[in-house]
């Protein structure tokens, strides 16, 4: 496994493995980071389903826009993203499984079993 710091931040793309305590460690950030994208989205949510024509692009570009910036920091953290607000980390096993708002990772699943197969840490 890998030695660096649970903090260290990682090149777009650099495949990094984490013990579950590495992991942990990371989840007040990624929890952080998560909540403040979801807060913008859903802000913009009520105005979406009434706007229409370049007002709705505006907004559907400025949905994506958040996402995809979310998405970007929780990979330069190390955390693999599977959706919208669920996070994989890998432990060269499988993954720790994160979904939003969760305060810890408390879930694993294996490479090929994806979130409806993870099972319960503790």
């Amino acid at each position: 496994m890998e030695t660096s710091t649970p903090t260290s931040i990682q090149p777009l793309g650099a495949k990094r493995l984490f013990s579950l305590e590495q992991a942990q460690s990371l989840v007040p950030v990624i929890r952080r980071v998560t909540r403040t994208a979801f807060e913008e989205i859903e802000k913009r949510l009520p105005q979406l389903t009434h706007a229409e024509g370049e007002k709705r692009e505006a907004l559907e570009a400025e949905v994506h826009a958040i996402f995809d910036s979310w998405q970007e920091k929780i990979q330069r953290l190390g955390g693999v993203t599977k959706g919208m607000w669920l996070v994989d980390f890998d432990s060269g096993e499988g993954y720790y499984c994160w979904r939003y708002p969760e305060t810890e990772i408390a879930h694993f699943h294996g490479y090929k079993e994806g979130f409806s197969g993870r099972t319960k840490l503790h």
